[in-house]
Parts: C-alpha cells; structure tokens; sequence
C-alpha cells in the first residue's frame, strides 16, 4: 500500500499527447517527467509514452483516494462480501501481520507452517505415495 501511495503521490508534471515530430527533446524531457523508480522495491515505472491530458492526475486524485481508502478497510477486516458476511483477507497471507486480529494471523502462520511441514516430509521421502517418493504433482 505504501509503494502505492508513493506512485500515486509521484505528481507527473506538464506532457499532453506525445507529439509525432522529431521533437526528441520532447520526448526526453517527457520520458524525465514520467518516470518513477522505487529501487528498495527493485520496480521502476514508465508511463512517458502513454497518451494523458495534463490535467489528469488532478482529475483522478479524488477517487485515487477514496480507492486507497476502500484498500485500507478491507486490510482493516471491513465486511467486502455482504451477501456471506465475511472479510477477504488474501493479502493476509502474504503477511499475517495485516489481519485485524490475532487469532486470525495465528491462524494463518500455522496453516503456513503445516504446509512448510508437508512440503518437507514429500521432499525427504518421509511422506511418500503408493508408487514410492513423489516425483510429480498435478495441481487441479
């Protein structure tokens, strides 16, 4: 979320339509204007050819923000399924530091660690198949 916001916050300046002439300087003050590189994240961002108004980013601030803020109840275990009732929460697995509550990130580091678990006992041979050590795996 945070890297998102970063972008987002990265205010592209001036550009309109890419002009087709040989104004090469154009081009590269646009490339200049319009790129953004987050190195810890090892990710950069080009977006110097893309046909924009000026004014655009200014125009989407507002619904940026309010999508940030949906983004930021869903972490917070906002109900986003009304008809059962429920959280989503598949970015806490990834980290189960954002769940809301603590039974729900201890639920989710020892389900990890069964399957860590699991994968160690087919990878040794300690768990093995009717035909001996797995080889294979079919995932349907």
């Amino acid at each position: 979320m945070k890297a998102q916001l970063q972008l987002f916050s990265f205010r592209l300046q001036a550009g309109g339509p890419l002009r087709h002439t040989n104004g090469h300087m154009n081009n590269w003050q646009r490339f200049c204007d319009h790129y953004l590189a987050l190195p810890d994240l090892d990710f950069a961002l080009d977006i110097s050819r893309m046909r924009f108004t000026e004014g655009f980013f200014d125009e989407m601030e507002t619904a940026m923000q309010a999508a940030f803020a949906a983004m930021r109840e869903l972490e917070a275990g906002s109900i986003a399924n009304p008809d059962e009732n429920r959280m989503v929460g598949h970015y806490w697995l990834r980290n189960p530091d954002l769940a809301p509550d603590a039974s729900i990130s201890a639920a989710i580091r020892d389900c990890l660690q069964s399957i860590k678990q699991l994968t160690s006992d087919v990878h040794s041979g300690k768990i093995k198949g009717s035909g001996g050590s797995f080889r294979n795996l079919l995932v349907i």
